[in-house]
């Protein structure tokens, strides 16, 4: 049930954090369609938005892997992955908002599904490639 729960707490923020509104009228994509083209055209708050909801979306679904079936349970085991290096995106959201600008700099990356380029540059920083 705690995976469940997790997974679906972490779709939500992610679905909320990716939502774009154009000129009063609100997009109806899914957040796993993003690419760096989407990307470069967010705005700064948009970006950070977005990294922030994937981040607890990932740490929600890694809190639920580990058995928390309560807030406080998702609370205390959060806080222990994080103090302990344990979470899988471990760095803060604003090192994957600048990786993320440099990595759609490049035109070739732009197709890339923003999902795949946050797990690109994450497996990147883990392994201190540059």
């Amino acid at each position: 049930m705690g995976g469940r729960l997790a997974a679906a707490a972490g779709l939500a923020v992610l679905a909320f954090a990716a939502g774009r509104h154009t000129a009063g009228q609100e997009q109806e994509r899914s957040w796993a369609a993003y690419t760096g083209r989407d990307w470069r055209g967010f705005a700064p708050a948009e970006k950070r938005a977005y990294v922030a909801g994937f981040l607890s979306g990932s740490a929600l679904a890694e809190a639920g892997r580990a058995g928390a079936e309560s807030p406080a349970a998702l609370s205390r085991i959060i806080d222990s992955l994080s103090r302990g290096g344990g979470l899988r995106f471990p760095f803060g959201h604003t090192v994957y908002v600048t990786q993320l600008d440099e990595y759609y700099w490049w035109e070739n990356h732009r197709p890339t599904r923003l999902y795949l380029a946050l797990w690109e540059v994450n497996r990147r920083l883990a392994t201190h490639e540059r």
